[in-house]
């Protein structure tokens, strides 16, 4: 039955409820009828809610079918042969495709002139992002995300999910509650958008493929620029990185040799013999104290850390020896290994953003230790645009071109990542 017919029917039953209750007697037969129409209307009242709960979720499901059509419409237009060329020529100044009216209203874009990079080329540049960072294999990582996204989890550790007391329960006993304890972490989309800039001499005289040297360098851009995000963004206008000293993060915190230090990063390296910063008992207390043994055996769980501290790492001796260094005489070259302690080491290059003032609330972290899938997580939506702009270097002959990455990144379950924090006074 029809949702018009479902609500005339209950007009009518709840007209003649209405009648029979008006009435100043009632015979058996109109007490009996009163009844039955109750049970009718009853039965009426919960086949509007169901028919009212299908149509709601119709829908949604119908708008959630037609953005998904118009973005494989859009995936579909820009991987055809045709696309491939009209884009190619509006690198060198041409017209631009037509399918970018197609991707606008499923993908964020900030200025009107965006084109969408063919299909070919988004794959190789997502191909060669992925083997660039690590943190995108380590993290817990998705792509070709839309919206507003926000990443809803469980704050509880292994410890907390109880250890027996409450869970067994004894004959006439009572279970202990134990509710999850959810925190939620939004995850607007945040625009990592580096340029480059040909002469318009060399893209109409080059005898190679200058528009492939174009994507080639946007692309060690966006890579190196979401390598440095996640590892070491502030969270202003880029991601926060797993670097970030934040407040639900556990670590070791530690104070500098003295209260004039600033917060330079070969100071701290410098002080890898004392214990402000890089040590064994530091490291130890990390990976065997503070990270919870729930998450040792996990595919995921590492350390993370920066060139300059791993060359401090590398360099600590005992009784004059390497320790984490074969000797010399060993019969192999001597290098240093990438497992500290029994788990895999990730070496970065790029560290955390210091602040050169003198203060007990400025920390830079020097390590991480844990697992990084449970403690980290990465969203980047879909699409990859690019802008050619020809009036701002026009008097320089110049095109420059911007490409346009949207991405975020943050912390999430801090329990199980431990940082080696470094303050500016002890």
């Amino acid at each position: 039955m029809k949702l018009s017919e479902l609500f005339e029917s209950r007009k009518a039953l709840t007209a003649e409820r209405d009648s029979i209750l008006a009435q100043d007697s009632l015979t058996v037969e109109i007490e009996a009828r009163g009844h039955e129409v109750a049970n009718e209307l009853a039965t009426v009242e919960a086949e509007i809610r169901s028919a009212q709960m299908r149509e709601r979720f119709a829908s949604s499901s119908a708008v959630e079918i037609i953005a998904k059509r118009d973005m494989e419409l859009g995936r579909e237009e820009r991987d055809t042969k045709k696309y491939r060329d009209q884009f190619i020529g509006w690198l060198k100044g041409g017209a631009a495709p037509e399918v970018r009216a197609l991707t606008t209203a499923t993908t964020p874009a900030t200025a009107a002139g965006t084109i969408m990079v063919p299909a070919v080329y988004e794959t190789e540049i997502l191909k060669y992002l992925d083997s660039q960072d690590f943190m995108r294999s380590l993290a817990d990582y998705r792509g070709g995300v839309t919206g507003y996204p926000s990443l809803r989890y469980n704050t509880q550790t292994s410890a907390s999910y109880g250890g027996g007391t409450g869970s067994w329960i004894a004959e006439g006993g009572t279970a202990v509650t134990n509710d999850m304890a959810l925190a939620e972490v939004l995850m607007p989309p945040k625009l990592c958008s580096p340029t480059t800039q040909v002469s318009q001499t060399l893209l109409r005289q080059a005898n190679f493929d200058v528009e492939a040297e174009v994507m080639m360098d946007l692309q060690k851009k966006l890579s190196k620029n979401q390598a440095f995000a996640f590892v070491g963004g502030t969270g202003t206008n880029m991601p926060t990185g797993i670097f970030d000293p934040a407040t639900t993060t556990t670590g070791v915190r530690t104070g500098a040799s003295s209260a004039t230090n600033t917060n330079l990063r070969a100071q701290k390296v410098t002080a890898a013999t004392s214990d402000s910063a890089v040590t064994i008992a530091n490291l130890t207390k990390m990976r065997y104290d503070i990270l919870p043994a729930a998450y040792w055996n996990s595919p995921s769980c590492a350390w993370i850390i920066p060139q300059d501290v791993y060359a401090a790492i590398a360099g600590i001796l005992v009784n004059n020896v390497p320790l984490f260094t074969p000797s010399a005489d060993s019969g192999i070259t001597p290098a240093a290994p990438f497992q500290l302690m029994g788990l895999p080491v990730y070496v970065t290059p790029y560290i955390p953003v210091n602040v050169a003032t003198a203060s007990a609330t400025i920390k830079t972290v020097m390590a991480v230790v844990g697992d990084i899938r449970e403690s980290y997580s990465i969203r980047e939506w879909a699409g990859i645009g690019m802008i050619r702009d020809d009036i701002t270097l026009a008097t320089t002959g110049q095109v420059k071109y911007t490409a346009m990455s949207f991405a975020n990144a943050n912390i999430t379950r801090g329990d199980a990542l431990v940082q080696l924090r470094v303050s500016n006074i002890a």
